[in-house]
């Protein structure tokens, strides 16, 4: 099993991390380099998933999926927002040059929490693919991709999220672990 990097489980790391995500309008929090060994070979099986206006992409298993069910990472995950999740499901999605999802893909959704571990390698800014988080009357939350990163996003009812169409000039594919977790 993977291990969480030892700086993000130290009680002043946990306490500010916290303070964070409570601050924000959109609470959330982004953690470089959060694995100590981020997985080096991302070769899930996928299916081509596609629902026209919402979403085109490939899915699968999610690579760590017993990692983002496991009690260490929901006792991490406790602390740093002071939440109290329970993992509904987890995924491996892979957005290939022409690859979209639309923010109203999640309309229907209850409040949650989204984590999203972001395994792309060698991406350029130009390529497009970012992951977009809105809230009513609040500026939108644009997150770049970032081999290694975490990011953990609280997501109300009337909140949406989506990963945006990833330009035909990349010549990769973007690949991320997307965990859902429900939130009483």
């Amino acid at each position: 099993m993977v291990d969480i990097n030892f700086y993000y489980l130290e009680d002043a790391t946990l306490s500010n991390l916290n303070r964070i995500f409570n601050s924000a309008d959109i609470p959330f929090i982004r953690l470089s380099k959060f694995l100590d060994e981020a997985p080096n070979k991302i070769e899930p099986e996928l299916i081509s998933e596609e629902k026209i206006g919402y979403y085109n992409r490939k899915i699968g298993n999610a690579l760590l999926e017993d990692f983002w069910k496991s009690s260490d990472f929901n006792d991490f995950l406790c602390k740093a927002t002071g939440l109290k999740p329970k993992f509904r499901n987890s995924n491996h999605v892979s957005y290939s040059p022409g690859d979209y999802s639309l923010l109203h893909m999640d309309e229907s959704e209850a409040s949650r929490l989204l984590v999203v571990y972001d395994l792309t390698k060698e991406w350029r800014h130009e390529w497009g693919g970012y992951d977009i988080y809105t809230s009513p009357d609040k500026d939108p939350l644009v997150c770049n991709r970032d081999f290694g990163s975490l990011m953990i996003v609280k997501l109300d009812s009337n909140d949406l999220s989506c990963t945006r169409y990833v330009s035909i000039k990349s010549h990769f594919s973007a690949h991320i672990d997307r965990i859902i977790y429900d939130l009483d």
